[in-house]
């Protein structure tokens, strides 16, 4: 009998080893997502875009009633963990309505600041209150090179970077890897309002890949009706330089 297990946002990974000691047969993985913080989110003044309205539109008129409309968020640690889809934050505000300084907690998608802010990751660029009424942007990419990034269909293939352009795939011999980022620019009228993956191509394996980040940790690749899921997990790897 085959049992199927579906890896979704704040699924501990032994879940998986556990599936596996019990003699599970098939696994169906899915990316799971770690929010992003360490920065200033900015608020957007129209979070229900009408004609012309993309992305972001300034609200200046907090604090002093023309300061531009912020929530400082910081991993309550010092530092994000790159691997663990929950952890707890700290953040300072000038949003009318919201306490000056707290904590709150990170959970997968959900975004919790207490007597702030309460919603969801729409990407690792953009976030929604449960309301609707409040939508913050931040301008953030992820480094590509803590960590060995592992295509989670069949564990088999793995990649390490050397930086946020280059990398490889780890083979016998290692296949050069070459990125593309696109970053987000939110104060840009024109944007863009999320950081996409360009192009992602491995030497001698055809085309190149497009896609985008599924939080910090993981990335969603596709070429034509081919698909290539890579997370984000602890290790090294080299590269030849």
């Amino acid at each position: 009998m085959q049992r199927r297990l579906t890896w979704r946002a704040g699924v501990a990974v032994g879940a998986l080893a556990g599936l596996a000691a019990c003699g599970g047969g098939e696994i169906v993985a899915v990316l799971g997502f770690l929010g992003s913080a360490g920065g200033s989110w900015l608020q957007d003044d129209k979070p229900a875009e009408g004609p012309g309205e993309v992305g972001l539109q300034l609200r200046n008129t907090c604090g002093d009633g023309s300061e531009t409309c912020f929530i400082n968020i910081q991993p309550a640690s010092g530092s994000q963990s790159l691997y663990a889809a929950e952890f707890d934050v700290t953040f300072t505000s000038n949003l009318p309505g919201c306490v000056t300084s707290g904590t709150g907690r990170a959970s997968g998608t959900r975004l919790t600041l207490s007597g702030c802010f309460s919603g969801d990751y729409v990407n690792i660029n953009q976030a929604l209150s449960d309301d609707r009424t409040r939508r913050m942007f931040f301008n953030f990419t992820p480094d590509l090179t803590q960590g060995v990034w592992v295509e989670i269909q069949t564990g088999q293939r793995r990649f390490a970077f050397g930086s946020n352009a280059d990398g490889c795939e780890l083979t016998t011999p290692t296949r050069p890897v070459a990125v593309v980022l696109s970053p987000a620019d939110i104060r840009n009228p024109a944007g863009p309002f999320e950081t996409t993956i360009a192009s992602f191509t491995i030497s001698g394996d055809g085309a190149a890949w497009q896609g985008r980040f599924v939080g910090v940790s993981g990335m969603r690749l596709s070429r034509g009706y081919e698909v290539l899921e890579l997370q984000r997990q602890p290790g090294t790897g080299t590269c030849p330089p």
